[in-house]
């Protein structure tokens, strides 16, 4: 549902005093500070939410964030605990979060979670996402072995995404869409009408809209700051390769035969090199990526600079050019409920792992051998795999510290990787 920006007309100075004084705030009383909650913002919140309970205010950026319990009618009736997102300036309302059971979801997103791959882990939560303007979300954090992944459903049944649960912390501030502009909602409905939007994110790049077509198929579309559409992207299922891109990958270097296996396939429709299909392929001999056109002619993918998958968050962003500064994002893809991105950075392209939260997990890119410090080669000869020799490595940075990851062969079908420091130390095989 879409709740219009009149809300603020619909009440008047005297009941803003009154929920003020009913309302106990975190961040201060009403007022027009930087950390306080404006007059328009406890008007709209008492327009959408009369009687709420146990309202708790903070100010989270240019959004003020109550917290508090309703049992009224709005959202499906759901009498629960919820969040609720106001821009502090004119009182907009962006995002309602509600606590359900699973049993108050959906049938059709109860369907999809039992056909899903997911299906036998435990369920630990469940919330639905109301936002403006674009389509309810409903959220399943699922666990098992110590693992735990949230699952995104459109209403229908649509698994929107799914990535690495972001935490007991997390509070859905950045799955706030922002407003497309007329021209790139023109072009939605022109091109895919009838389509559903779930997700708007506009970065530095340009804007990636997520929607969701007539015909129930999840596209990701990228337009650039002046609001052109650069393509669209379709994940597919090996079953919907045409022929003539499954026929060409078997003829290639990079086959199933010859230790290649699929990891992901898209479809790209792009305006400046027309429509391909781009295959990810594993082995271990390392990761491929190869495009192959329609009519079947496959090479080496060679990412576009500030093209397919540009659009970064806006912490993932400002991480990057503090860190990274002058890097260029080539593109970013979800592996495993991460978030990965590619980089060209001194030269270099490095892939960088987020999770569900936009936390920094790691950095790698690959070095040469000749490159490895004395000190490591050293500490790899006088371990127990001296007789091994290097077949790759690679630099990684976390948090928690950096080293060279250094894989091993011994001509005899036996591989180990070792992880050692720039000085020479052997933390783990």
């Amino acid at each position: 549902m879409k709740l219009k920006r009149i809300v603020w007309n619909m009440l008047g100075a005297a009941a803003v005093g009154l929920l003020a004084v009913g309302c106990e705030k975190e961040s201060g009383s009403q007022g027009s500070g930087p950390d306080r909650v404006s007059p328009a913002v406890l008007a709209a919140f008492e327009a959408l939410y009369p009687g709420a309970e146990q309202v708790r205010w903070e100010v989270k950026g240019d959004y003020a964030v109550a917290n508090f319990y309703w049992s009224g009618v709005r959202a499906a009736g759901v009498a629960a605990n919820r969040a609720a997102w106001f821009e502090n300036g004119d009182g907009a309302w962006s995002m309602t979060e509600t606590d359900i059971r699973f049993d108050q979801l959906p049938e059709a997103v109860k369907r999809a979670f039992a056909e899903g791959e997911y299906a036998d882990w435990r369920v630990d939560e469940v919330d639905m996402l109301d936002r403006d303007g674009v389509e309810v979300i409903y959220v399943v954090e699922v666990e098992r072995d110590g693992r735990e992944m949230d699952l995104y459903y459109s209403a229908d049944g649509v698994l929107v995404k799914s990535v690495a649960d972001a935490g007991d912390d997390y509070d859905y501030g950045d799955f706030i869409p922002s407003r497309p502009s007329d021209g790139i909602g023109d072009f939605i409905a022109s091109r895919y009408p009838g389509a559903r939007v779930i997700d708007v994110d506009a970065e530095y790049e340009g804007t990636e809209v997520e929607l969701i077509d007539a015909d129930r198929v999840k596209r990701e579309l990228f337009f650039d700051r002046s609001d052109a559409w650069q393509y669209t992207k379709t994940e597919l299922r090996r079953s919907e390769l045409p022929q003539a891109v499954t026929a060409a990958w078997e003829a290639s270097d990079y086959s199933e035969a010859k230790g290649y296996r699929l990891d992901d396939a898209d479809l790209y429709e792009t305006a400046s090199e027309g429509t391909f299909y781009r295959l990810e392929l594993e082995s271990r001999r390392g990761d491929v990526k190869v495009k192959v056109t329609p009519e079947g002619e496959l090479s080496l993918y060679t990412p576009q600079e500030g093209g397919d998958g540009a659009a970064v968050g806006a912490d993932v962003e400002a991480f990057i050019r503090t860190n990274y500064p002058g890097a260029v994002v080539l593109e970013k893809d979800s592996d495993d409920g991460f978030l990965e991105v590619e980089i060209r950075h001194d030269g270099r392209e490095k892939e960088l792992l987020f999770n569900g939260a936009g936390e920094w997990v790691k950095t790698s890119w690959e070095v040469r051998v000749r490159e490895l410090p004395a000190a490591v080669t050293d500490a790899i000869r006088r371990s127990d795999y001296a007789a091994f020799g290097i077949d790759g490595a690679d630099f990684v940075e976390t948090p928690d510290g950096d080293w060279y990851e250094v894989e091993l062969e011994d001509g005899r079908d036996r591989e180990v990787t070792l992880r050692v420091t720039a000085e020479g130390a052997i933390l783990k095989r």
